[in-house]
């Protein structure tokens, strides 16, 4: 059993997938989107995103970052004044809604704090994360946040992990990896030794209690 576990964020803990932040935000301020255009929108506003994101440690940065893969998002999903709606988003980044938390993701860090694991972020993400996590009610679960931002480097870039095992005081076969991406997480991972987990937390079947069996 692993006594320390590093956890993904985006698409592990915090549902990413514009359908489950992004639809019910636009519908509450009466904001139309063509969702059919969603397949070819998303991966053009992520590539944007996961190309910008190690240039933006700073607060300004990071809002910046958003405000454009948001406008790009928007735009390709046929918003009318995609940049007016693109900087409410980013107005808003402090609302727990624009970050819905994956099922069961409370539950499964308070279980692992009660066994007494070691439990640390490893993400790709920009320099907000730590704020985000504040305003969803997930820091206190861990003992350190490695953001790749912040470090200079994103899964599965080595180094990223190299630094969360520094910070953890384990060596890899003490720990696991919970993610959903097969190259980032898993393969990243695995390079160091560190056993990988993938997850999907809409999968009754793969979702985040999977994590509870081994740690």
């Amino acid at each position: 059993m692993a006594d320390t576990v590093f956890f993904d964020v985006g698409g592990t803990l915090i549902l990413a997938n514009p359908l489950h932040w992004l639809q019910p935000t636009l519908e509450r301020w009466g904001v139309a989107a063509d969702w059919s255009r969603l397949a070819q929108a998303g991966p053009r506003a992520f590539d944007f995103y996961n190309r910008h994101h190690l240039a933006a440690s700073d607060l300004e940065g990071a809002l910046e970052l958003w405000r454009n893969t948001d406008r790009i998002l928007l735009e390709g999903l046929g918003v009318a004044n995609a940049d007016a709606v693109a900087e409410r988003l980013v107005n808003s980044w402090d609302d727990p809604a624009i970050w819905p938390l994956a099922p069961h993701a409370r539950e499964v860090l308070q279980e692992l704090k009660d066994r007494g694991r070691k439990l640390l972020v490893v993400s790709n993400w920009d320099g907000l994360l730590p704020q985000v996590l504040e305003v969803i009610g997930l820091a206190g679960y861990f003992d350190d946040v490695v953001v790749s931002a912040l470090v200079g480097a994103a899964k599965p870039d080595r180094r990223i992990f190299e630094e969360a095992l520094k910070r953890a005081g384990a060596e890899p076969v003490q720990v696991v990896h919970v993610g959903d991406e097969p190259r980032a997480d898993a393969a990243g991972a695995a390079a160091l030794g560190i056993a990988p987990l993938l997850v999907d937390p809409l999968d009754p079947e793969r979702d985040l209690r999977r994590v509870l069996e081994v740690a």
